[in-house]
């Protein structure tokens, strides 16, 4: 079956709920792979599921939820309002991703749509209270993005997918503060629903931290700067590779933080970094992202949002390059890591 399955169809909201909940009754789940009677029923116990976490997040500005067994299909053919050269793809370097909540564009205004692989979405279904905690924590934490999302564009009004960056280098700085934002807040919004994801993200993070000095040093050795575009293309990775660090530091300190443990990483965390030159940045990060928790839709301006951008950097010029700006966007580098002239 491919084809939608609107919220009315499965299950009514309950008018005497004390806590009434934010999901759309509007919203159709567009279900792929799969026959009529199963997909209806997947969408009646997913309904109800989103039902409940709307009672705790705010997912009134959700577009709509799309189940697919060809996950990466359904990501890269995803209506999304707009015409745009980059195509959605699933985690594959770090795990492989199995949900997504894309930005959209609905006749003007921004909304969150909600992808599932119908695996993870097939366990609502199970009798195994395992698989349901999994899903549920998963819709959770998906929910959030919808949350976030709205907030930002509330204080930003026309910026997320209508505004195109100053220069280049903003680009790199503000994908990489978006994503490490992005995951601490959903997961201290998500927290343990569901289950607790805090010793997965903690193996990932230590996982990631292990490898990132050879990971970047592959990039300086692959690194010649013949021409503007090898240059630009080597910063990125360079900017993505320790952001991709951070952020998967961020969704271990935003569950920490979800259980008040703000400060506390535990023994294993704490040993991951001692003598690493990643300390001192780790807290800064985790002081960053509290603080702008703390003002969680109220922002006057993005200089919460810049200083996480700028911390990126730092550890970029300290670590890798030294980034000269000049006039009009452009910018020179200086490769000073210790793989620079091997």
């Amino acid at each position: 079956m491919d084809g939608t399955v609107a919220a009315q169809e499965v299950e009514p909201e309950d008018p005497s709920e004390a806590s009434p909940s934010t999901f759309p009754e509007t919203t159709n789940f567009s279900m792929h792979g799969m026959e009529e009677a199963e997909a209806r029923k997947i969408a009646y116990n997913l309904a109800e599921m989103f039902r409940e976490i709307g009672r705790r997040i705010d997912i009134s500005n959700l577009d709509g939820i799309t189940i697919a067994w060809d996950y990466d299909k359904a990501l890269a053919e995803l209506d999304r309002g707009y015409q745009s050269v980059h195509v959605l793809t699933r985690t594959t370097d770090v795990g492989t991703g199995v949900a997504m909540t894309p930005s959209v564009l609905r006749d003007g205004t921004l909304k969150s749509h909600i992808l599932f692989h119908a695996h993870v979405a097939n366990f609502v279904q199970s009798e195994d209270v395992e698989d349901i905690k999994f899903v549920l924590h998963t819709i959770a934490h998906e929910c959030a993005h919808v949350e976030i999302t709205a907030a930002y564009d509330k204080c930003f009004p026309g910026e997320l997918l209508r505004a195109t960056h100053a220069t280049l280098l903003h680009a790199y700085h503000e994908q990489v503060f978006s994503a490490c934002w992005d995951e601490y807040a959903a997961t201290r919004i998500s927290g343990t629903i569901g289950y607790d994801p805090m010793p997965g993200y903690e193996e990932t993070f230590i996982s990631v931290l292990e490898q990132i000095d050879d990971k970047v040093a592959e990039l300086v050795k692959g690194f010649h700067g013949r021409t503007p575009e090898e240059t630009d293309a080597f910063v990125g990775s360079v900017f993505g590779a320790y952001g991709t660090l951070l952020k998967f530091g961020c969704y271990y300190l935003g569950t920490l933080a979800s259980v008040g443990r703000k400060g506390d990483p535990g023994e294993k965390i704490l040993e991951a970094l001692a003598g690493s030159w990643l300390r001192p940045y780790f807290f800064r990060i985790e002081d960053l992202c509290s603080e702008l928790f703390e003002t969680f839709g109220r922002w006057s301006d993005k200089d919460g949002f810049e200083a996480i951008g700028n911390l990126i950097e730092e550890i970029v010029e300290d670590r890798s390059m030294t980034i000269h700006r000049g006039s009009g966007g452009r910018y020179g580098i200086y490769v000073h890591h210790i793989n620079a002239n091997t």
